[in-house]
């Protein structure tokens, strides 16, 4: 058995091998595509110029190659082997026959044929109405056959982007245009030549106006060409495009994409086969590309796309089993979910679970006058909570700090925003408290009725949710006795509070009834550990449950 090495043909600069058209171990003959080669231009199929069987690939998916680089080897018979090389002792005298049979035909071709021929080419401008505008996209390539209302180009403006269509059937001959280029009305973009039906009429007349006269030349060239064997010649690259075969069609599937795309694919790492094209005939444009990674992006489901590695849960038909009404989530419970998700994948989560005793602070609050410190009400616990969260953060700093997005680093904060979770018919949003180390337990609650007023009458705008290093979630009156707060990421901790009740403490010699408040610490355990925040928790406990430290 003889071995040939397939290499890569004479093409303009390199390209990357996307795809393996035969397996290994499968028999081609001469003129069979092999593989795929990709470039920034176009897609082009390699062809086997001997008949025989793939024993070995020299290249890997991925790879990128240039002229004559060795792509795989052939393995031929004998017998094949000696016809390949017979075929190339009579190559030149086969050649030199072609070519005389070409310079013949060429002398009786009819002048009419010729000059109507040139008269098909037609060059595809930008059209009066597309004003002025970049090219995004080409739709066709270099011999792409296109009919009467198929879009050829995508030009996109400051306001729209707008398809240029084809006014007749035809095969592009030349792109004259580039991609990126501003084109305006007139602008030569396509040079192409016409097929339609009007064209073929007047040039089967031209054909049979002066077949007549050179019937017998032609008849005796062609019975030359018919006992010419066929030269070998080597073999070219075929460009691809969705419409150019079967095979290619069965290959490549409903991937119906260009370069460009097919390249930003890869980089996105997305997979085409699942993506369906908005352009003309099927075609994945980059917008369709974009718009299916951003889709994956921000799903809620299905989080094995986006390579967390969780199976997404199938999809069940409730209503089987009785009654069911679908409503859409709102746009905050969206954004809630999908962050929430976010931190509890991304962030080791621990949490430390502790009792306050407010007997005292409770006591202190029940003998405030509100209206000596401009409040509607008698404050809540929850400016006392603040205000205790705002003095350990500056005690604690590693509290008051975020990990970088490298992992590698720590940023420190020097100011204290501490972000209150409120609850609205919406859904949860979280206003942030600035400077609330800076201020007093009144100021504390004027800050927060006036932003949980805010949150419920949707009226909270961006900037009054964002630049937050800590944040308090409290249940209230209708909470549990603990939960498990997920942290609010990129900050490094939360505190939750759950509902405070009266229990019965051993005090000396008896029990006596205390009001005991349930404190849950979630942190982040790269950045935070166990010790740190039992002192962190400590500090909290002692300052609520003696009220007069809070004040010094």
């Amino acid at each position: 058995m003889a071995t040939e090495i397939v290499l890569m043909p004479d093409v303009d600069g390199a390209g990357d091998i996307v795809e393996y058209c035969i397996e290994l171990g499968d028999e081609v003959s001469a003129g069979d595509p092999i593989l795929v080669i990709e470039s920034d231009k176009a897609s082009m199929e390699v062809p086997s110029s001997v008949k025989g069987t793939v024993t070995e690939w020299l290249v890997q998916l991925g790879d990128s190659v240039a002229k004559d680089d060795p792509l795989a080897v052939i393995s031929v018979s004998e017998e094949n082997a000696t016809k390949e090389s017979v075929a190339e002792d009579d190559c030149d005298s086969e050649t030199e026959t072609v070519t005389e049979i070409k310079a013949a035909e060429s002398k009786t071709q009819p002048d009419s044929v010729v000059i109507q021929s040139t008269a098909m080419d037609e060059i595809v401008k930008m059209p009066e109405a597309g004003g002025q505008g970049d090219i995004i996209e080409f739709y066709v390539a270099v011999g792409d056959v296109f009919a009467e209302g198929d879009a050829l180009v995508l030009v996109e403006s400051d306001k729209a982007a707008m398809d240029v269509p084809a006014s007749f059937s035809g095969e592009v001959v030349e792109i004259i245009a580039a991609l990126g280029q501003t084109v305006e009305e007139g602008v030569p973009l396509l040079r192409v030549l016409r097929t339609d039906d009007s064209a073929s009429e007047e040039l089967q007349a031209n054909v049979a106006s002066v077949t007549s006269e050179k019937a017998p030349a032609i008849a005796q060239i062609q019975s030359a060409a018919e006992r010419q064997p066929v030269a070998k010649v080597q073999a070219k690259p075929e460009i691809v495009t969705a419409e150019s075969s079967g095979r290619t069609s069965e290959r490549i599937g409903a991937s119906y994409a260009g370069p460009a795309t097919r390249k930003l694919a890869r980089e996105l790492g997305a997979d085409l086969s699942v993506i369906k094209g908005s352009g003309p005939r099927g075609r994945i444009l980059k917008e369709d590309l974009k718009g299916f990674v951003k889709q994956q992006m921000s799903k809620e489901t299905g989080l094995a796309s986006s390579g967390t590695a969780i199976p997404a849960f199938p999809e069940v038909d409730f209503s089987r089993f009785g009654a069911t009404e679908t409503k859409a989530l709102s746009g905050i419970a969206k954004v809630t979910s999908a962050h929430m998700t976010r931190c509890w994948l991304n962030i080791p989560h621990v949490t430390l679970f502790d009792e306050v005793d407010i007997t005292e602070l409770e006591s202190f609050r029940s003998t405030i006058n509100p209206d000596g410190y401009g409040l509607v009400n008698k404050p809540t616990i929850l400016p006392f909570i603040v205000m205790v969260v705002a003095k350990a953060l500056r005690k604690y700093p590693q509290f008051n700090s975020s990990l970088h997005p490298d992992g590698e680093r720590i940023i420190y904060k020097d100011y204290v925003n501490i972000g209150i979770a409120v609850d609205t018919s919406a859904g949860l949003v979280v206003p942030v408290i600035r400077d609330a180390d800076k201020k007093s337990v009144s100021e504390l609650m004027l800050d927060i009725n006036e932003l949980a007023a805010k949150a419920k009458a949707r009226k909270l705008k961006v900037e009054d949710m964002q630049g937050g290093c800590f944040t308090v979630s409290s249940l209230g009156a209708t909470g549990g006795t603990g939960f498990t707060p997920i942290i609010n990421g990129p900050e490094v901790a939360i505190l939750g509070v759950a509902k405070a009740d009266i229990k019965p403490v051993w005090i000396g010699q008896e029990f006596q009834p205390r009001k005991k408040l349930p404190l849950c610490l979630s942190f982040d355990h790269r950045v935070i550990n166990g010790a740190e925040a039992g002192h962190f928790m400590a500090l909290l406990n002692q300052c609520l449950s003696q009220v007069a430290s809070i004040l010094l």
